[in-house]
């Protein structure tokens, strides 16, 4: 089906323009522990939120005064949504061709292939001004607060291209207040401000970050702290995890992936009028936000990874990972680490405190 979809890459197939573009569909599955809402206007996920609660972490949205004026006409940056092609600013050329910021899958309209059983959803979309199609299976495994996700990614066109893919998971209040607590395995980064041309030179190691040049401290773990910033981190692990909680909501939201697969976190962290607006926890393939071009000027690798990948004409790849919800206790001390042994997800607590644990065949099942 899904080789099919990209190779119908004649004008015929604009349910991705803005043309068409004008509606928005929410889909909604759910089972005894959680609800899932999805917007087919940019693909994003709106609300994920645990049964007979009303706190929904992803409850950013970007105002479309606020949207880069490229954007204007297509879906709103909202909840988790997902950056393909790019992540960032197009190229002056590619802006003036109709190339949004993000990507074009992120800004129009997505096909509903099926759902089954009220707890899955297969969505696709193809971006003829990117080349780019995607297939993506979303399913909620069980009866837990959990959903895993699957995408097949294809370059539609008959060149080799680069490419990013970037997962723009973004919480907001009123989830997220200065009390928003971030743990992840995330190891060396960088301040996405002091990056370029060098990645290396303003290094550090999470949790523990620098604001600007003069190396100012600031804990990634908080979101207390009263400036913005974006950080950026690779891992060492087969698998990378973020997850922020918010004790006066008991309520935390993870993620967990193959860093094969997305090898960089970008921490977002915005204050407006002096409390935090969003937090972006952005897991992907890319570490630089920069146009490709300013990628290739200068050998931006960080410890030997590149900030983009190669997609052959015609390539395509699976990318995955799971999101889940978990009910804390007021008093929680935050997350000592995520493990996964082949049946399960085991999140423990800092100070052997407690275990919670989900059930989970892997990302290739």
């Amino acid at each position: 089906m899904f080789f099919a979809l990209i190779s119908c890459q004649e004008p015929a197939k604009k349910a991705t323009d803005e043309a068409s573009a004008t509606k928005d569909t929410l889909i909604t599955i759910e089972n005894k522990s959680a609800i899932l809402t999805i917007s087919l206007f940019g693909g994003a996920y709106i609300d994920f939120r645990l049964n007979g609660t009303d706190i929904n972490p992803l409850s950013f949205r970007t105002a479309e005064a606020d949207m880069p004026i490229n954007n204007r006409k297509g879906a709103p940056f909202q909840g988790h949504f997902i950056c393909l092609g790019r992540w960032g600013a197009p190229t002056a050329g590619e802006i003036e061709a109709g190339v949004p910021h993000n990507g074009q899958v992120t800004n129009t309209i997505w096909t509903r292939e099926k759902i089954s059983d009220n707890r899955r959803i297969v969505m696709s979309n193809y971006a003829p001004r990117d080349g780019m199609g995607i297939l993506r299976n979303i399913r909620l495994i069980g009866e837990q607060s959990l959903f895993h996700v699957t995408e097949e990614i294809k370059n539609g066109t008959t060149i080799a291209r680069l490419n990013n893919v970037v997962q723009h998971a973004t919480f907001a209040p009123p989830f997220l207040d200065e009390t928003t607590v971030v743990n992840s395995n995330a190891g060396k980064g960088f301040l996405q401000a002091l990056c370029y041309p060098d990645p290396h030179k303003y290094e550090f190691t999470w949790p523990n970050g620098y604001l600007d040049e003069k190396k100012r401290p600031v804990d990634l773990t908080s979101s207390a702290t009263g400036e913005s910033y974006v950080s950026t981190h690779i891992f060492t692990d087969e698998y990378g995890w973020v997850a922020a909680y918010t004790p006066s909501k008991e309520l935390l939201i993870g993620y967990i992936w193959p860093t094969k697969e997305y090898p960089f976190l970008n921490v977002w962290h915005e204050v407006k009028n002096n409390k935090p607006w969003a937090k972006g926890l952005e897991f992907g393939t890319t570490g630089i936000g920069k146009p490709y071009q300013d990628l290739l000027a200068v050998d931006t690798r960080f410890h030997g990874i590149n900030s983009f990948e190669l997609l052959d004409a015609g390539q395509s790849v699976t990318k995955s990972f799971v999101c889940f919800l978990l009910k804390i206790p007021s008093d929680y001390k935050g997350i000592e680490k995520i493990e996964m042994d082949g049946t399960r997800i085991i999140i423990r607590e800092k100070g052997n405190r407690r275990s919670d644990e989900f059930a989970f065949n892997g990302f290739n099942k």
